[in-house]
């Protein structure tokens, strides 16, 4: 791999090309404008909708790195490994856009920012019920679901702002790194009910994959209705179908929800959960790919790459993730 210096950008993301020549200036960009020149590609920089229909046919190539963190586009394409090696994108700077949205939604909620907003367009003074009533970060127990870079990022900030973070993650034992997390708030996949029924806020990180598909489906959220939690989902709207979710709402299992990601996007308009009081919705914006950042990730596994050395955000077809 060792002399290698031309790498492929196959992207709508504005200024990538740019950004990738300030971060590397010896290695020589080309932007991808026929299927031939893709074909060419060992090592490529790419969004994943338009790798589709490529997936599968090509021949040169030993690398591709991802422009984005979910794998959503080419999971359905995806029926047998790959014969090369995919890396997701995965930076500092997304788990700190989670964590700013997170922040933001829950401060919404808990402060009733919404009611606050309608009364300044009818120009009314109110100080009355939850708006001189709320509850801070420290009241609080927040549930992370996924203990990958965005949810550890999550946990470690509302744990620096006081709050009590449980856990929730595949992995058999928690990582001692994240040492804002007591053991006896660690849960595994057997182990749901109870968190769940320990939660004030549950937040979703977790990718999309066969694991995770209606992990929430159901019943299950029932166990939240002591403490009337409230779901925050930037993970994929995949854990839980439309329907159980807003049956969760209705009968007060949970009491809100703030959502960024869904099952069909965009959100149908005819979807209950735009008139729903108790719901949040943004249009799968709580983070962004930016170029500066993809840049300083691929040159963190460009140089690892060129040494022979195992990459960061590997993609496991076993996993699904």
């Amino acid at each position: 791999m060792a002399g290698l210096n031309v790498v492929y950008v196959f992207s709508r993301i504005p200024n990538l090309v740019e950004e990738l020549k300030l971060s590397l200036p010896m290695v020589k960009f080309i932007n991808v404008e026929s299927d031939l020149e893709l074909k060419k590609a060992e090592v490529l920089i790419a969004d994943y909708n338009l790798m589709v229909p490529h997936i599968y046919n090509l021949p040169n190539l030993k690398w591709m790195q991802g422009t984005w963190a979910g794998l959503d586009h080419l999971t359905p394409v995806i029926n047998r490994p790959l014969p090369f090696i995919l890396t997701r994108f995965s930076n500092q700077g997304f788990g700190q856009m989670m964590a700013e949205y997170v922040i933001t939604q829950i401060t919404i909620i808990e402060r009733n920012m919404i009611q606050i907003f309608a009364n300044q367009k009818e120009r009314i003074w109110l100080k009355e019920g939850k708006i001189n009533n709320y509850r801070t970060f420290s009241d609080l127990s927040i549930g992370v679901m996924g203990l990958g870079l965005i949810g550890g990022y999550i946990g470690r900030c509302f744990s620096t702002l006081g709050a009590k973070i449980l856990a929730y993650s595949r992995k058999p034992a928690l990582d001692p790194k994240m040492d804002f997390i007591s053991p006896n708030c660690y849960y595994t996949t057997s182990q749901l009910s109870n968190f769940l029924q320990n939660c004030d806020y549950i937040i979703n990180t977790l990718p999309s994959t066969p694991e995770t598909k209606g992990l929430l489906n159901g019943s299950v959220l029932q166990d939240c209705a002591a403490r009337k939690a409230i779901l925050v989902n930037v993970g994929r709207g995949s854990i839980i179908d439309e329907s159980d979710l807003v049956n969760a709402l209705e009968k007060g299992w949970l009491s809100h929800a703030a959502l960024d990601v869904f099952n069909k996007e965009p959100l149908p308009t005819e979807s209950p959960l735009w008139t729903m009081k108790q719901v949040l919705i943004t249009p799968h914006v709580a983070t962004i790919s930016k170029a500066n950042q993809i840049a300083e990730h691929f040159k963190e596994n460009w140089k690892l790459y060129n040494n022979n050395q195992p990459l960061t955000a590997v993609y496991s077809f076993a996993v699904g993730y």
